[in-house]
């Protein structure tokens, strides 16, 4: 999952999926390389919690480059936001375990805000934006999603019931 420089380090993280047996028969190599982690015997997991962590990784920098282009235009420079972006993203990280329960559980009662307020802030920063003269594509497509989650009945509930829009492919 790393790049070449961190092999051979604690930090750099090896994916394996398969048989146990071929995992337990290779850790010492593989641990040579880097922190290892078995994922299940499935073949594939590995390269899906690859792409996953892409995903990821893309999704919070794409929100960071958003908020960076309108701090900018109050003078900002991206230094200066990047500590607090930091501590938004680890506040935001720290909800995923509460997330994981709803989402596995089917229920998502609006324990912090329904999803109803999230897409009036969504709203918001799509205005403050365009206001702005910065460009409004990622928020505006989040906000769709988000709108058809409340038109199918579910604006009363949290953040993660939007896992049924995600998990609907599109028809373009």
């Amino acid at each position: 999952m790393d790049s070449s420089r961190l092999i051979g380090t604690a930090e750099a993280v090896i994916l394996h999926s398969g048989p146990r047996s071929d995992f337990e028969a290779h850790k010492s190599t593989l641990d040579a390389l880097g922190t290892v982690a078995h994922l299940g015997a499935e073949h594939g997991l590995a390269s899906l919690y690859d792409v996953v962590g892409l995903a990821m990784m893309w999704s919070v920098l794409n929100a960071w480059l958003q908020g960076t282009v309108l701090l900018r235009t109050a003078g900002v420079d991206a230094a200066t936001y990047a500590p607090f972006a930091r501590r938004i993203a680890a506040g935001v990280a720290a909800w995923l375990p509460g997330y994981a329960e709803q989402i596995d559980s089917g229920s998502f009662p609006a324990e912090v805000s329904p999803l109803e307020t999230d897409a009036r802030a969504m709203t918001h920063l799509i205005e403050e934006s365009e206001a702005l003269g910065v460009n409004a594509e990622l928020p505006k497509l989040i906000k769709a999603m988000a709108a058809r989650s409340i038109a199918a009945g579910h604006g009363g509930e949290q953040y993660p019931v939007l896992i049924k829009e995600f998990g609907k492919p599109r028809d373009d």
